[in-house]
């Protein structure tokens, strides 16, 4: 496979990420010797030409060996366990945001159809289930055809919520189909939740580093950031929260306390805990982005920060962008106490949701595609995650520093500190790779040797050619 060639994985790669798993878990171990070509021919159904393509990749990523006349062997191998990032230390001050622009032209810049799109926040759609969308739309299509000539409900089509609030009793929250409001994806949810709650000039706690999204949503609506020390692993910090909402005036606090994006963080239980009961207290809305919450490497997944919400004060915001398509522009929002400003800003914005979209997804939901396809995903990420991180530890600086994440596809690391990201980004994007340059996800233009990557889009060859490219780079 070429550089210049599409994203896909074929055959041959598929077997040989399934026999890597095999050797990691120990099925095939130290030593031993693999199957035959032909015993793994006909086990896996598949040419002989397949079996000796995927033989050749393991060779190459240094996991078994030929040995003449005898067969092919398991080699010694590093399970990688780099070293984290440390607690993140931003100033804790409110600061304007400035992302928009820097944002908008990276990424645009990194849609173009040739690169290889190894920081992109983006499922492959092989890992969607697109196929059976695509004809439950078709079937929409035909049967509610009429339903075109009107405007759907504000809150959304009915089935959709009560579909969508049947899912939401697996993040630990069990809400009726009335509190749900379904909105044009996650990013309406999060700017129909900050217009209601906060006015322009006020500032807004933040998870450092955050999704540029928010910073943008943030800087569009003229008001502050105040960027949180956050744990790669764990999330923001409870205790530099608490002590700065005693010192600072903070409107709201938004977080992404499961899988975080760029970090990949999950924050425990009893820190989610209590986040909710101290800002409940300082009367400060909690706006939780929960878009990655289902993919976890785990089950069950974990629990929402709405789980633990007593009144109201937490606003969630989640989408279908992430498990299902980011084309159908399809998210959702329980605004808890604040319904009726949201309802109301979402009648003002865009009146409603397209109607046929909600019409098929409700279907899809329905007839319980979701969950298993969820499933599945979040297991194709795991694997990809384990060999993006083992080659890094392969093609990167020894003192790279990676984060651990247990659900979701996005992976952050911090780079040796006379790398610019900047610099790496218009590097690789001569050699046809597109990354994410950490100050991005900062208001304060930190992160400047950090970058975020992603297994969501890119795998096998093609994901280890590329990554032993910028690793050279770096």
């Amino acid at each position: 496979m070429t550089m210049t060639d599409p994203i896909q994985c074929y055959l041959y790669e598929q077997l040989a990420q399934d026999l890597t798993q095999s050797i990691q878990e120990g099925v095939y171990a130290i030593g031993q010797r693999l199957p035959s070509l032909r015993n793994i021919s006909e086990t896996y159904a598949v040419s002989l030409a397949t079996v000796i393509q995927s033989y050749s990749l393991l060779e190459q990523a240094g996991y078994i060996e030929a040995r003449p006349k005898s067969g092919y062997y398991v080699l010694p191998w590093k399970k990688f366990q780099p070293n984290e990032p440390p607690l993140t230390q931003p100033v804790i001050k409110p600061t304007n945001v400035s992302v928009a622009q820097l944002a908008m032209s990276l990424i645009h810049e990194a849609r173009q159809q040739h690169l290889v799109k190894l920081g992109a926040a983006v499922p492959e759609a092989d890992i969607l289930p697109l196929a059976s969308l695509s004809r439950t739309l078709a079937g929409v299509s035909r049967r509610h055809w009429r339903s075109l000539a009107n405007y759907e409900n504000e809150n959304g089509n009915e089935n959709l919520r009560k579909q969508i609030a049947r899912l939401m009793a697996e993040s630990g929250y069990r809400c009726k189909s009335e509190e749900v409001i379904i909105t044009n994806g996650c990013l309406e949810s999060l700017n129909l939740a900050l217009r209601s709650v906060a006015k322009p000039s006020d500032t807004i706690a933040i998870e450092s580093p955050t999704y540029f999204g928010i910073l943008q949503v943030i800087e569009t609506l003229g008001m502050r950031a105040l960027e949180i020390p956050t744990h790669p692993n764990y999330g923001i910090d409870p205790d530099i929260l608490q002590k700065t909402v005693k010192k600072q005036k903070i409107s709201a606090c938004v977080l992404i306390p499961s899988f975080s994006n760029p970090l990949g963080a999950c924050m425990p239980d009893k820190n989610k805990q209590r986040v909710v009961s101290l800002l409940e207290q300082a009367a400060i809305p909690l706006i939780e982005d929960d878009i990655y919450g289902g993919l976890s490497y785990e089950t069950p997944r974990p629990k929402s920060a709405k789980s633990y919400d007593k009144s109201g004060n937490v606003i969630y915001c989640s989408s279908f962008s992430k498990t299902v398509s980011p084309g159908l522009r399809i998210g959702w929002i329980l605004p808890g106490r604040f319904t009726e400003q949201v309802r109301y800003k979402k009648f003002l914005g865009n009146i409603s949701t397209s109607v046929h979209p909600q019409i098929a997804l409700a279907e899809f939901l329905e007839r319980g595609l979701y969950r298993k396809n969820t499933r599945r995903a979040a297991r194709i990420y795991h694997r990809r995650m384990e060999q993006l991180k083992h080659w890094i530890s392969e093609y990167f600086p020894a003192d790279t520093l990676i984060t651990q994440p247990r659900g979701g596809f996005l992976l952050w690391l911090e780079l040796p500190k006379n790398t610019n990201a900047l610099t790496l980004y218009r590097n690789a994007i001569d050699k046809r790779i597109a990354i994410t340059p950490g100050i991005l996800f900062s208001a304060q233009g930190q992160y400047q040797h950090h970058i975020r990557l992603s297994c969501g889009a890119v795998e096998g060859e093609l994901a280890r050619k590329s990554l032993k490219i910028l690793g050279a780079l770096v």
